[in-house]
């Protein structure tokens, strides 16, 4: 059963602007099970979709799981669970395109044998009721929600040797089929329409897999299908199909060696540079380097960064979004990328402030100090391009490189002192998992996690989280200096008016959860950090690495995706635990009560119809027992009317 609380939504004291942007509140409803990293995405009709890569009981089988995967039709006031393509997971994460068509991606599945590869899956009747979790074996078949699966195009299914893909003699290929290894991958899906150009042979929607190499340097990658999903391309590396020898060679200084990708998005069909591929990242620079790469995310990511194509993937321009500057981390750990309704892209995450000095904040915490200097907080930020014209420059565009920005919009309010007794203000503290979802340019509804303790730094690189620095209680012990367990909350927060500058635009920050989500650290060293500490069987990763958000286009209401792991025990706080902990959770924007909207959206949402690929799909009304094998179907039964 659902169960939804409602949180009145009244501005902050002492927002980073005078005037309050908008009113804002939300309801939070809860999914049947516990996920992190949940990814959240809305079709053109506002049917709302979550995925989680967390291993889930399957309703159908006994003692069998499954990735998870829900849907709400009802604006997310209840959800139920819906098949997942496969079985196993590493990492998912959703799109749909134009024509409602849902598709979900998939890292270290079932398709290959090697180890981090990547897969794209497509379902056209997700939005059947009856597609629902099935009870075959393994879990998923028969194919209730017709999921086609992406298979690359160059090697096909007759290759008997595709090295990248698989062993010889496996019937599956992955659709990444990338030899340097594959790690936190993204898709969008757009239709092809005029005025963008259209390739030859494209026969339907084109969808992006994008990804960074987990092997290799952490380059940035994508996969590109020219027929709806139905087949990818070879991986293209993107800045080594870099349109300019300056460009590539600068981006190249900063990203070689570590990168954490922060999402890929198509500019839609009918709006000023349609069909425009963008995928974007945050990442550190040489001087990090010698602290390791890739595993270990010991470094500063303190620069921000977008690449994109308007030629289908052929070549890519790549920008600097913005430089926090070094000792300055961004990686909390994750940054968040969208495109407004006039396809115009957004980056939100979380850092401290530009005055703020690593080297000093690092010193306090070591010392036990830190939590009095407002400086040392993590804040949430925004940077936004008004792409109208043939440049991507964002905001200013007089950042440390051309086009980027040189003050981003602070989201949250900075105090001008933290004191550590009862009169501390609320804003003080620490911001993590930014989230960004936007409507018209200029307005946007943000997420952060929040915790009033300003989390310790330095004892690894210059501006990294310590290890278990929110975590004084646990065994074996950190430091003295180190605050208690820390209560964690999520807040949103929303702004009509980024069309003004930074200074003077306007923000409106609510705190969404009524009792804290979380208790405890939150690690940002990805797969290195520790899974448990000494007999105590917390995990400072639990909660895995990011939520998400999206925009209902119907509504212009904002769904923030959120894992809640405050049950009590072993995780949560059993003085204070919250009315959803363990379980997956869905905060919705509660809508003017009289407009019925949240804010305005003028893209035109009209379906556009499925390429002929989809002429093999089962119509919505017809439930069948059907396998898919490589996008070919095969009849195992009976067609059978819903």
């Amino acid at each position: 059963m659902s169960i939804a609380v409602v949180s009145v939504a009244l501005p902050l004291v002492g927002s980073p602007t005078r005037a309050s942007a908008a009113t804002l509140a939300f309801s939070t409803v809860q999914l049947p099970d516990y996920g992190g990293e949940p990814s959240i995405t809305s079709d053109n009709n506002g049917l709302l979709y979550v995925s989680t890569p967390s291993g889930v009981p399957n309703p159908k089988v006994t003692n069998a799981t499954e990735p998870g995967t829900y849907r709400s039709f009802d604006k997310g006031a209840s959800w139920g669970q819906i098949e997942s393509p496969d079985p196993s997971s590493g990492d998912t994460c959703l799109a749909t395109d134009q024509a409602n068509a849902l598709y979900w991606c998939n890292l270290a599945g079932s398709q290959g044998s090697l180890p981090l590869q990547a897969d794209v899956w497509k379902s056209n009747i997700a939005a059947n009721a009856a597609c629902t979790t099935t009870a075959g074996t393994p879990p998923g078949t028969p194919n209730s929600c017709n999921w086609v699966h992406g298979n690359p195009a160059a090697l096909g299914t007759t290759n008997p040797t595709p090295t990248p893909c698989t062993v010889p003699g496996q019937a599956s290929y992955p659709t990444s089929c990338n030899f340097f290894g594959v790690d936190r991958q993204w898709t969008a899906a757009s239709n092809i329409v005029a005025p963008h150009p259209i390739p030859a042979g494209y026969t339907g929607p084109q969808v992006v897999l994008m990804y960074h190499d987990f092997y290799g340097p952490s380059q940035i990658w994508v996969n590109i299908s020219n027929d709806g999903g139905q087949t990818f391309g070879a991986p293209i590396e993107v800045l080594a199909n870099s349109a300019t020898v300056t460009g590539a060679v600068v981006a190249e200084g900063f990203t070689l060696c570590n990168t954490v990708p922060a999402g890929v998005q198509i500019v839609k069909p009918n709006l000023p540079h349609a069909g425009r591929i963008y995928v974007s990242w945050i990442s550190v620079d040489v001087a990090s380097n010698a602290n390791g790469c890739n595993i270990s995310m010991d470094q500063s990511f303190h620069t921000a960064w977008v690449a994109y194509s308007d030629d289908n993937g052929t070549t890519w321009t790549p920008q600097m979004v913005y430089d926090s500057g070094v000792g300055h981390d961004m990686s909390t750990p994750f940054a968040s990328f969208t495109l407004d309704d006039r396809g115009n892209p957004y980056m939100a995450f979380n850092t401290p402030s530009p005055a703020e000095n690593p080297a000093v904040c690092g010193a306090e915490s070591n010392l036990g100090t830190v939590q009095s200097d407002a400086s040392c907080m993590f804040n949430t930020y925004v940077v936004w391009c008004q792409c109208g014209g043939n440049t991507v420059s964002f905001d200013d565009g007089a950042g440390l490189i051309g086009g980027a920005a040189a003050t981003a919009y602070q989201v949250n309010a900075t105090p001008a002192s933290c004191p550590t007794d009862n009169t501390r203000p609320v804003e003080c503290g620490t911001n993590i998992y930014a989230t960004v979802a936007a409507g018209d340019p200029g307005q946007v509804d943000v997420s952060y996690l929040h915790t009033d303790e300003i989390v310790p730094t330095g004892a690894l690189g210059v501006g990294k989280f310590d290890p278990l620095g929110c975590d004084k209680n646990d065994e074996p012990a950190p430091p003295p200096t180190y605050p208690a367990r820390c209560h964690w909350n999520l807040y949103g927060a929303k702004s009509l008016t980024l069309t003004s500058p930074p200074a003077t635009a306007s923000w409106t920050n609510v705190q969404i959860t009524s009792a804290p989500m979380h208790y405890g650290d939150i690690c940002n060293l990805g797969i290195a950090c520790a899974q448990a500490v000494g007999p105590i069987p917390r995990d400072p990763r639990h909660l895995l690495d990011f939520n998400q958000e999206t925009i209902d286009p119907t509504t212009g209401c904002a769904h923030i995706s959120y894992a809640d792991d405050n049950a009590g025990s072993p995780y949560g706080d059993p003085t204070n635990p919250s009315p959803h902990g363990g379980h997956l959770v869905v905060a919705n924007e509660i809508p003017d009560p009289t407009t019925g909207i949240c804010m305005t959206l003028t893209t035109d949402v009209t379906g556009i119809p499925e390429a002929p690929w989809a002429a093999l799909f089962v119509p919505a009304a017809v439930v069948g027992a059907l396998s898919w094998v490589r996008g070919r179907r095969r009849r195992t039964a009976a067609l059978a009317l819903n």
